[in-house]
């Protein structure tokens, strides 16, 4: 299959550039919920974040969804699981940089594709070639390398703090989410699939912000948080993440996680010029062997390419 063969209306070549696109998307989201990670609660924000974006995709997704109602009926249950992993994750990041560095969210989220791999792998029984091999071991060398700050004493020492252990977990729900998308849920237009992903995510939201406003802290409304609220629902979760959808359904979840390994790079950029972060040789040197390995990845394919991996 050539790499330029068309899915639909998406060829592989537009996939990929998407891809690349989303990574600087969600990077901005990373920044975004770092501003305001003092001014709300972690699950009151994703929340709101959620309630927004089905608020904005109803007028845009409700017709769709009446004509499919039939199949979306069936499907309930998946869209709520999906909503789980997407949400959770999102929810995840956010109480995690009230712990760590935007910086840092980015490093660790790079965890992703080697996950993503298992999780296919275990689940799927999707084959790992030796291309995907090999560029996942460079990428894998690249977020080490700017993880230890290209200093052995920091890997014998390295020790997560919890806001780094929230952001693997995430990438644990994310991963799922990557995973189950095209394999439970077929034949929907994309801005479909994630106005009822959206849906889902707010309902499993709900329960959990009710007990937070009444245990730990009420969301506080203010200019900063409504402004976050509106990017947060319009940029990383509605534009995004269909974009991810898509990418997702045209090269398979397993070749497209790799590319969360751009999200340091472009977390990392955006925490130098916005947040005051000084910008390192490590995430340089760390940086090329990321990009190595993406490169590898989509080009060294033995034989059949993985572009029908998803279901």
């Amino acid at each position: 299959m050539s790499s330029d063969q068309r899915h639909g209306t998406v060829s592989v070549h537009v996939a990929y550039v998407m891809l690349v696109t989303v990574m600087m998307l969600w990077a901005s989201g990373v920044i975004v919920a770092k501003s305001v990670a003092e001014l709300v609660p972690p699950i009151g924000f994703s929340f709101w974040r959620w309630l927004c974006a089905v608020s904005l995709l109803t007028p845009l997704a409700a017709r769709q969804a009446l004509l499919h109602w039939s199949y979306i009926r069936t499907r309930a249950v998946q869209f709520l699981l999906l909503g789980l992993f997407m949400a959770g994750g999102s929810t995840l990041l956010v109480a995690a940089v009230q712990h760590t560095t935007a910086t840092n969210v980015g490093l660790v989220s790079a965890a992703q594709p080697m996950i993503t791999v298992v999780i296919a792998w275990l689940v799927l029984r999707e084959r790992v070639s030796y291309g995907q091999q090999i560029g996942i071991a460079a990428a894998a060398m690249g977020i080490v390398v700017m993880v230890a700050r290209m200093d052995m004493a920091v890997i014998v020492g390295l020790a997560f703090n919890p806001g780094d252990l929230l952001v693997l977990l995430a990438v644990v729900f994310y991963a799922l989410y990557s995973i189950n998308l095209h394999r439970w849920i077929a034949g929907l237009p994309p801005l479909l699939t994630m106005y009822l992903t959206a849906i889902g995510g707010m309902l499993v939201l709900l329960p959990f912000y009710v007990v937070e406003s009444f245990t730990v802290q009420t969301f506080q409304w203010s200019a900063p948080v409504v402004a976050g609220l509106l990017f947060m629902a319009l940029i990383p979760t509605m534009l995004a993440t269909t974009m991810w959808n898509i990418s997702v359904g045209v090269v398979g979840p397993g070749r497209a996680s790799v590319f969360i390994n751009l999200l340091p790079i472009f977390a990392t950029l955006m925490a130098v010029g916005l947040l005051g972060e000084h910008l390192q040789l490590y995430h340089l040197v760390g940086g090329v062997l990321v990009c190595a390995g993406i490169t590898l990845v989509v080009r060294l394919q033995p034989g059949r390419q993985n572009d029908d991996s998803g279901p």
